[in-house]
């Protein structure tokens, strides 16, 4: 009789630092279950904590850590989580993804099946730190004082930032996409921490859209995980875009 394997390592895109200073990057994950299915129809749960719960139920070891807690979870990089939340679905339900996108030309239906053990995954070398984004603006943003800052460093969002802005996505998922940002920023030019968290996403939106397109392309393109953007071709108009994975109906 075949036996099928039950536990699956996976190699994480960043990993996780504990309190000691040692990263933990080899998962061992499980397939979901009916448990963890009636997560998805939990409306108690924000969608940030929805991913939280899922990963900590099948995730059976991080590293050297036995027992994952769900702060662990939530401490980890939302990249990570991302890349989990990839293998989950293709260990659970296989390596065809369904999906349905509309070409922004001519409204065509455009029917695509992704293969994800095709999606790419940018990892950090073995030993290698993470480093933070650095990001040059064009137009820049005028304080108060009429100083002109035109740099931004970045880290990268975890789970506890998914968690916090959970509920402004909501209602208002470009104010949520703002926190989320506002949170990741490290240093911008010279401001002050203090001036930093008074201004909020005010500093944002008074950014020109060049200024913020370029902002989210630097992130996209320089931070590890998985590449969920595509190209899609529309073959009724010849149009080409790009294309989303999204992960919120990974398990729908």
């Amino acid at each position: 009789m075949a036996q099928y394997p039950r536990e699956f390592e996976v190699l994480l895109p960043v990993g996780y630092t504990d309190g000691a200073g040692r990263v933990h990057r080899q998962a061992v994950i499980r397939k979901m279950r009916g448990h963890e299915e009636s997560l998805l129809y939990d409306q108690t749960l924000s969608s940030g904590r929805l991913v939280t719960e899922l990963i900590r139920s099948c995730l059976i070891r991080l590293g050297d850590i036995e027992t994952v807690t769900s702060q662990i979870v939530s401490e980890m990089y939302t990249v990570d989580r991302n890349y989990l939340l990839l293998e989950l679905r293709r260990i659970t339900l296989g390596e065809h993804l369904p999906a349905l996108y509309v070409c922004p030309r001519c409204d065509t239906e455009i029917s695509v099946v992704h293969d994800l053990n095709k999606i790419p995954v940018r990892r950090l070398e073995e030993g290698q730190a993470l480093a933070d984004i650095t990001v040059q603006l064009e137009d820049g943003y005028v304080d108060r004082e009429g100083a002109l800052h035109t740099e931004i460093v970045l880290t990268l969002p975890r789970g506890i930032d998914e968690e916090f802005v959970s509920s402004i996505a909501e209602k208002d998922p470009l104010r949520a996409q703002d926190v989320l940002l506002l949170r990741c920023i490290k240093r911008f030019g010279t401001l002050p921490p203090a001036a930093l968290e008074a201004y909020g996403i005010k500093i944002l939106r008074d950014l020109t859209m060049g200024d913020r397109h370029h902002i989210y392309q630097a992130l996209n393109s320089q931070m590890p995980g998985v590449d969920f953007q595509f190209l899609v071709r529309c073959g009724s108009c010849g149009t080409s875009f790009q294309g989303v994975i999204d992960v919120v109906n990974f398990f729908v």
